[in-house]
């Protein structure tokens, strides 16, 4: 069996001003890019012949610039042969955000489609806050994603869409996907899925998927909320080998569950506003992570607001770190003085005209490269000891999500009473680290406030805007 693999993946937010380019992916062609998925052993153990396009991922961001979109996706579609292969197998985002084109995800798969046709068995990975649009029940055979959120479950969702793959070849089948929609808008961060409302509703996917015969997958996609977009939000994909009607029953019933739990999903750690989150925080007898949401890059927002940083000095709040504010200017500066010069900068709206900026003045205790979320490399950072707080500063958009990433840079950060990071939700590695959280409801371009997001082209009626509605 011949099997084509390629992966592009950047969760997109059409609400920050932040364009996603070429050089913001980690970029891996031909078979480099076997060091980033986790399929090839399976693919190889089950005797194919891996036939490797590309694998380009980026941090969360604004959409990304179409010219540089094409360069990618013809590049995969390109290295895929139009006739002698058995199967394809995708690892992509979902919520792909492209510059004048909408879905990326959709639109590579038409591409890849008018390449070989329909009778090539396509299977694909997806991130658990995939926005699928209406097409794209049509274009793949079988779709699945992240069962988790916060997000553990990377390799297991690679390993299933790779099997399904290889059922519909081994079989001979070309199973036809099933999709419904509930109308809720519920942000990522109040919706995790060990925890209820949601967990009753992934337990029944699971059952479904478990006690159907012929069922290959029961997904349950959250959807990004930060997308202006008719086809945001929640979906429910369900792939039966060959009953398209038992499919399409399974997910109507999916969505209806998840619109009946529309009050009950919470923010499950404490959510304050910021000025109440930071007074919280200082009374507090241990160590607080505060949760910058509206600028959370992990979103996709611009990471250099110096809201949180202004409402830290207004506070009188001591020991805090701030990790981090994305300032190419302010990080050149830094890269330009020596370990323990004391610099004033401003820092703040370098990327997001809406971001607010600030003064700060420090000594410069470290520069050097970050590590990104990816495990790849994000640039330089430099950090200033400004007395009552800490600030980290990057040139590129970074997330400091884990502890090795604080770790690339020297700064333990046990050794802060506050500390300030640009995330929704705290990833795992670092919420065990936590002592305590709390989520701050800041502005920005990921603002956990559907009506601050001025969404003017998504689906109406849409919970939280409207209520009491048939779901449709």
């Amino acid at each position: 069996m011949k099997i084509a693999i390629g992966s592009i993946q950047c969760e997109g937010n059409s609400l920050t001003p932040i364009y996603t380019k070429f050089e913001d992916f980690d970029y891996a062609p031909g078979e480099a890019m076997y060091e980033k998925i986790k399929v090839v052993d399976f693919f190889r153990e089950n005797g194919c012949e891996i036939i490797p396009t590309i694998y380009a991922h980026a941090l969360p961001g604004g959409a990304v610039i179409k010219e540089d979109f094409l360069r990618l996706a013809n590049e995969l579609v390109d290295a895929i042969p139009a006739n002698d292969i058995d199967g394809v197998w995708l690892y992509l985002h979902g919520a792909m955000y492209v510059e004048e084109i909408g879905s990326g995800d959709t639109y590579l798969l038409k591409l890849l489609r008018d390449k070989i046709g329909y009778d090539i068995p396509v299977c694909v990975a997806m991130d658990f806050h995939a926005n699928n649009t209406d097409e794209i029940a049509g274009l793949a055979n079988c779709i699945t994603g992240f069962r988790t959120a916060p997000h553990c479950d990377h390799t297991e969702t690679q390993l299933r869409a790779a099997k399904h793959l290889l059922t519909c070849i081994k079989e001979n089948i070309l199973p036809k996907p099933q999709m419904a929609r509930a109308n809720v808008v519920i942000c990522g961060d109040a919706v995790q899925t060990a925890l209820e409302p949601l967990k009753s509703i992934m337990e029944e996917a699971e059952r479904l998927e478990e006690e159907t015969e012929d069922i290959l997958c029961v997904q349950v996609f959250n959807g990004q909320s930060w997308v202006d977009e008719p086809y945001m939000g929640p979906s429910f994909v369900v792939t039966h080998k060959n009953d398209t009607e038992l499919a399409k029953k399974y997910a109507e019933a999916l969505a209806l569950k998840f619109y009946k739990a529309r009050h009950d999903f919470k923010f499950l750690i404490e959510a304050l506003e910021p000025t109440e989150a930071i007074k919280t925080a200082i009374s507090a007898t241990e160590q607080v992570f505060i949760s910058d949401s509206g600028d959370n890059t992990t979103a996709g927002a611009a990471g250099d607001n110096a809201y949180m940083i202004n409402r830290i000095k207004e506070s009188g709040a001591k020991n805090v770190l701030i990790a981090g504010i994305a300032d190419s200017p302010a990080c050149d500066a830094c890269y330009a003085a020596n370990i323990g010069d004391t610099l004033t900068l401003n820092i703040g709206g370098s990327l997001d005209k809406n971001s607010e900026t600030t003064q700060i003045t420090g000594k410069l205790i470290h520069k050097g490269d970050i590590l990104s979320y990816t495990g790849a490399n994000a640039g330089p950072s430099a950090t200033l000891d400004c007395v009552d707080m800490t600030v980290v500063i990057t040139k590129n958009r970074a997330a400091m999500c884990r502890p090795d990433i604080f770790e690339s840079i020297s700064l333990d950060f046990s050794k802060y009473k506050i500390v300030v990071v640009k995330l929704g939700y705290l990833f795992p590695e670092l919420a065990k680290a936590a002592k305590r959280a709390i989520l701050a409801f800041t502005p920005g371009g990921s603002t956990e406030h559907l009506k601050d997001m001025n969404m003017k082209n998504i689906r109406r009626p849409m919970f939280p805007l409207d209520d009491n509605f048939i779901n449709v």
